[in-house]
């Protein structure tokens, strides 16, 4: 029977409950809003499979070497409506097209980010764009398993650990037709955090959000904003890293799972096919590039290579350079971020206190950032800001060059 005597001990994939013969162990939310496996010991048989499918027992990871490449979308528009560069919309055009099925995130009207599958590629585009939080797997490995069981071609992305937790609940076993994508990430804020921002923005605006995206691109690449739906229309919600609350707490190492901060498959060798990340400065890997955005891809393994040859008709693509890429956007690849030491202190007060008095005592609300903040959306359309993300981003780079990957 899975006990977690350490919440650092469990990074919340819902393996063991998709994979408990009696359904006995359900995923229940803390104080902090995360979620943990609960066993119902009156139903429990004790037959071990919770331990043995679950991820953190036994961390598996690739050694081999990925091969390494930037990919942009050939069509504009999808990189218009995606995080970077578009691969994940071209590698689930490709399994629909064979009759296969997606599985993504997708951010729904209660405020919850959850798994969930798709198989039109209309109904794809809910899984484009990043949802800073982890969502909720619920049965979707077991749905998986029975499109895979049944001979269907399925694409599967999440975090590194959902990943993991789909390849212990499925025991290891490698099917032919499962494609499996993770992606670099800093760590997963809490969901009652979003929760908390949301009816905050609700009740600040006066209407109920009806979508939310972490990564925007509003303002184009270069400045990619929070973005806010909202029932009125006439509400428009577009803010940058340095001004929006949850963006803002999320780089302060303060509210993601305690199991980010020590995250096991923080790691180039990874146990999917691909992993994909941003791109920033793609026109200096080659200049057949623009800067619209686009995707770093790491494959892993024969089957990712296999599928990535097959997909190259819908991407401007070059081949890169690991340790390039490494120092230039992957320093999240390997390195796990400190916890900030007033996280405990931190999710006390977001029990108790609102919103807008958090951001008071956790951040800086200075005049200076104010104006910073408010002067961004103006440098961008003057394109002063393009300059300075360049020269940044230079500077950034070089600096990397004096530090070992």
């Amino acid at each position: 029977m899975i006990v977690i005597e350490d919440k650092k001990d469990c990074c919340g994939c819902w393996a063991c409950a998709n994979a408990c013969p009696k359904q006995c162990i359900t995923m229940v939310e803390d104080n902090e809003g995360f979620r943990y496996p609960q066993v119902d010991a009156s139903l429990c048989i004790g037959c071990g499979v919770c331990d043995k499918v679950c991820p953190l027992k036994k961390p598996v990871v690739d050694n081999e070497v990925p091969l390494t490449y930037v990919v942009q979308n050939k069509d504009r528009d999808v990189r218009r409506h995606s995080t970077s560069g578009g691969f994940y919309s071209a590698i689930s055009d490709y399994v629909i097209s064979r009759g296969g099925v997606v599985f993504g995130a997708a951010f729904e009207a209660d405020h919850v980010v959850r798994h969930s599958y798709a198989e039109t590629k209309a109904g794809c585009v809910k899984f484009q764009v990043s949802k800073y939080v982890q969502s909720l797997i619920g049965d979707t490995y077991a749905q998986a398993k029975r499109f895979l069981e049944a001979g269907r071609m399925v694409v599967f992305s999440g975090t590194p650990c959902q990943i993991a937790g789909l390849y212990g609940f499925l025991r290891n076993k490698k099917y032919e037709k499962l494609i499996t994508v993770d992606l670099v990430c800093r760590g997963t804020p809490s969901p009652l955090l979003l929760n908390r921002y949301l009816c905050h923005q609700e009740a600040v605006h006066g209407s109920k959000v009806i979508d939310w995206k972490s990564r925007d691109k509003f303002y184009g690449y270069d400045y990619s904003t929070t973005n806010i739906e909202f029932e009125d229309k006439n509400i428009s919600y577009h803010k940058g890293s340095e001004a929006d609350i949850l963006f803002r707490l999320y780089f302060k190492n303060i509210c993601s799972r305690p199991s980010c901060y020590q995250c096991h498959f923080r790691t180039l060798h990874r146990m999917s096919d691909f992993t994909i990340f941003d791109c920033w400065d793609a026109p200096s890997v080659n200049r057949k590039f623009d800067d619209s955005g686009a995707t770093n891809v790491f494959v892993h393994t024969p089957n990712g290579q296999a599928i990535f040859e097959q997909l190259k008709m819908y991407f401007i693509w070059s081949e890169s350079n690991l340790n390039d890429v490494v120092r230039r956007d992957g320093i999240m690849i390997k390195h796990n971020v400190p916890e900030n030491p007033r996280r405990a202190e931190f999710f006390k007060d977001l029990e108790t206190l609102s919103l807008d008095v958090v951001e008071k005592k956790y951040l800086n609300c200075s005049i200076f950032k104010r104006v910073i903040a408010k002067s961004k959306p103006f440098l961008y359309h003057i394109k002063v800001f393009k300059l300075y993300m360049f020269v940044k981003n230079k500077l950034m780079y070089y600096k990397s060059l004096r530090v070992e990957p």
